[in-house]
């Protein structure tokens, strides 16, 4: 575990809200010396405790349709997961895979413009793996709210809440500094402009539009809970009325929780929670039980082993002709 002091917690808290946020500019925020910002923030990220620097980036804009697939996998070696995975990682149209121990063995996101890409993604899968796949569900994700910030009980992120889901036009250009901020949201106009033959002014410009037609919703960072003593667990629920709103305020406010998504599928919410011990774990479910059991029903419990990929969206998105 790492130990963190107030000034670590500081600087995760302004990444947190703006992975761009430049050093000298912590550095004021928080009254320490850049040299001592610079050190602490590479510290962070040598240790594992930062993982990415996230560019969040508005799916509905890009005409994206994010679906969440579940497998339940069968005589299994480990060679054969490795090559699963394997297969996943590099995957064009898939991102965000995780290795998980309950009802289901892995999970991993899917990214597409039209459904017939999304049957030609399966069809090839099962295709080339459907020995060692014993069940498996695709739900399509209609919402999804994360809260980060939990993990050092800090304050909401900040998000731009924009209605207008009109889909703005996008060049290459665009498409190229949108692909490159997506690996990386500390990616600087100049490394930029090496890769578009635009001048540093020319992306500032870009960016800036990207940002006020939010393409760009925020900037933010990966954090590694492990490293914060945490376990993640994920719930997943079904309605049986539909009579959400007070459970989504009892999700943003609880200090466990740090997502939840909402689907159309097997069943309508995943909730990712962070806990100590299995104790934390059996003490959420009876109290979501206890205020909840008349709209929900828990249809399984999960622990994620291992994350795989992380929250950047894959290339296939950013590959136009």
């Amino acid at each position: 575990m790492i130990k963190l002091d107030a000034y670590d917690k500081k600087i995760i808290e302004l990444l947190l809200q703006n992975s761009k946020e430049q050093v000298s500019a912590i550095g004021k925020k928080i009254r320490l010396k850049r040299e001592n910002v610079n050190y602490k923030l590479n510290r962070l990220i040598k240790e594992g405790l930062i993982k990415e620097f996230n560019t969040i980036l508005n799916e509905k804009k890009l005409g994206i349709t994010h679906y969440t697939v579940f497998l339940q996998l069968r005589n299994l070696k480990e060679e054969t997961e490795k090559k699963i995975i394997d297969y996943l990682k590099n995957h064009k149209y898939i991102s965000w895979i995780g290795i998980i121990a309950g009802k289901w063995s892995l999970t991993f996101d899917i990214f597409i413009f039209e459904k017939l890409q999304l049957r030609e993604v399966l069809k090839d899968l099962i295709s080339k793996f459907g020995n060692f796949i014993d069940e498996y569900t695709v739900l399509d994700l209609q919402n999804s709210k994360p809260f980060s910030y939990k993990y050092l009980q800090s304050k909401p992120i900040k998000s731009i809440e924009n209605q207008d889901t009109k889909k703005p036009k996008l060049d290459k250009v665009d498409y190229k500094i949108l692909s490159l901020l997506n690996k990386n949201s500390r990616t600087n106009y100049v490394e930029i402009s090496k890769k578009t033959n635009l001048t540093p002014n020319g992306i500032k410009k870009r960016i800036k539009n990207l940002e006020k037609t939010n393409i760009i919703d925020k900037y933010s960072i990966t954090i590694n809970f492990r490293e914060l003593d945490y376990e993640w667990y994920g719930l997943q629920l079904k309605l049986t009325k539909f009579d959400e709103e007070n459970l989504i305020t009892f999700l943003k406010s609880h200090k466990k929780v740090i997502f939840y998504h909402r689907y159309i599928g097997a069943w309508d919410y995943d909730i990712g929670i962070i806990v100590r011990d299995s104790k934390e774990v059996r003490e959420f479910i009876n109290e979501l039980r206890s205020k909840f059991s008349d709209i929900i029903k828990i249809t399984d419990v999960f622990l994620v082993l291992e994350e795989v990929s992380g929250y950047s969206l894959p290339e296939g998105i950013f590959n136009i002709s």
